[in-house]
């Protein structure tokens, strides 16, 4: 399986749990790693939300599709040292052409820290999950299946309702919780018997084998992909 690690972006003023898909917007591909750019809700400078944005971290990250990904992470703030929100932008850049395309943003409060995403081959299609942790420790995970030029949205969490129905008796699945391992398509469930609280789950762990509902959907319907279980073990 061929794994490649990038990284991407979201927007808004505020703390924003999210990605927002880039409507191709382009911008001079020199400095991309080095320079922050004013893209989505990402705002700076006389007339700016924040007065200062600096670069923390950026690279050239990945090949898809003959485009060169590249990330940058940003510090925004009212002096060159401040950083009182980040973000995450992802470029896109065929052969060192003049303009880089931006594929996805990300606008956060201050203290979030972003986990390189990663992307595998799947089905014959790319799938990425983008990583983010809160200032206050709350890590979120989104999943996005790669287009012609684009990403779109995939559903993580409904996998888990086709999970229920492979459960043995008395066993369930209480929180939509579980995440999928993108590097082996798998994913661990806690499952609980009928009397467990909430905090104890002791009906063992499911091992489930993941793969994507490809069938019949095509570059047009991207938003319709979704995880499904291929195989289900269950473990004490």
């Amino acid at each position: 399986m061929r794994i490649i690690t990038l990284l991407m972006l979201i927007f808004t003023i505020k703390a924003y749990a999210g990605t927002d898909i880039a409507t191709l917007q382009t911008v001079p591909f020199e400095g991309v790693q080095h320079e922050c750019r004013q893209v989505g809700g990402i705002s700076f400078g006389a007339n700016g939300r924040w007065a200062d944005c600096h670069v923390t971290r950026g690279r050239w990250v990945a090949t898809i599709d003959f485009l060169d990904i590249y990330q940058a992470q940003y510090c925004l703030g009212n002096t060159p040292e401040s950083c009182e929100q980040t973000a995450q932008v992802i470029f896109a850049n065929r052969a060192y052409t003049p303009d880089a395309t931006v594929l996805l943003t990300r606008l956060d409060e201050a203290g979030t820290s972003y986990i390189d995403p990663l992307i595998v081959n799947s089905d014959n299609d790319s799938v990425m999950s983008m990583t983010s942790r809160s200032a206050a420790g709350v890590v979120a995970t989104e999943y996005f299946v790669w287009g012609t030029d684009h990403w779109s949205k995939m559903d993580a969490q409904h996998w888990q309702h086709d999970l229920q129905a492979r459960l043995p008796k008395g066993t369930s699945v209480r929180e939509l919780s579980a995440l999928p391992d993108l590097e082996t398509m798998s994913a661990a469930v806690k499952l609980f018997n009928t009397k467990d609280l909430d905090c104890c789950p002791s009906g063992g762990v499911a091992k489930v084998t993941l793969g994507l509902n490809t069938a019949g959907l095509d570059e047009f319907h991207l938003e319709n992909r979704q995880f499904i279980v291929k195989n289900v073990a269950i473990q004490p």
